[in-house]
């Protein structure tokens, strides 16, 4: 999946290093070893586990400066200078990954 998500970037004019393959791979990577003990503790799969894992990867990927920001253009940072680039990446990703585990994996709540 990692490779896919590289070439999506490749597509759209990035251009192809082994750091965003592995920006790419090891951010699938966190996510999974972030969610799998959530669900270990919690004794089933659940959609908040995934929104849980993607904010923390959004968050870490985007104040690392390895990620951006997506769907937010960046004049919100301006009218809305409350909320940094990172605590919006949490929210994008976990919102995302939420998104996915639900309409997707068919993850309850």
């Amino acid at each position: 999946m990692g490779g896919a998500l590289t070439a999506m970037d490749v597509v759209q004019g990035a251009s192809l290093t082994p750091q965003r393959v592995a920006v790419n791979v090891g951010g699938l990577y966190l996510y999974h070893v972030l969610q799998c003990p959530m669900e270990a503790f919690s004794g089933g799969p659940s959609a908040l586990h995934n929104v849980a894992s993607g904010g923390i990867v959004g968050y870490m990927g985007v104040s690392a400066g390895m990620l951006g920001v997506p769907l937010v253009d960046a004049y919100f940072f301006m009218r809305y200078p409350s909320i940094s680039p990172p605590m919006a990446g949490a929210i994008v990703y976990g919102s995302i990954a939420g998104i996915i585990a639900t309409t997707l994996g068919g993850k309850p709540l």
